[in-house]
């Protein structure tokens, strides 16, 4: 889970980056204040999930699932540092729901036991049977 909580702290930041470069020439620039306005509801929005799930990732509390995968992940490389999207049929919620995991191929209706943050979605596979 580290992993996974560590990839997303790089993505949001080169986000923020990006943003912050982007409000620094458009004030240079003395382009009008509304695109600056856009620009932060964009932020506000991108950044929405991480801030909310932000207690789970210091109190170290994930949510957990476990079920058989619904739809095949094999884009990419099949290495373990790959991101995938895994849809995963809960048996415990009795609901799919779509986490990203770092992870090799994972097959149609292989049994996944995860753990992910609630907001953003990301987790790391706990146990694969």
């Amino acid at each position: 889970m580290d992993f996974a909580i560590f990839r997303l702290f790089i993505r949001v930041s080169l986000f923020v980056i990006a943003l912050i470069a982007c409000i620094i020439y458009l004030i240079k620039k003395r382009l009008a204040n509304t695109i600056l306005v856009i620009v932060a509801i964009l932020l506000i929005l991108y950044l929405k999930d991480f801030v909310l799930d932000m207690p789970y990732i210091i109190n170290k509390q994930y949510s957990y699932a476990e079920g058989y995968v619904t739809e095949q992940s094999h884009g990419g490389a099949d290495i373990s540092s790959e991101r995938r999207s895994v849809f995963l049929y809960d048996k415990v919620k009795d609901d799919e729901i779509e986490i990203t995991v770092f992870s090799r191929y994972i097959d149609k209706n292989t049994y996944l036991k995860v753990q992910y943050l609630p907001h953003t979605k990301y987790g790391a596979i706990v146990e694969i049977k």
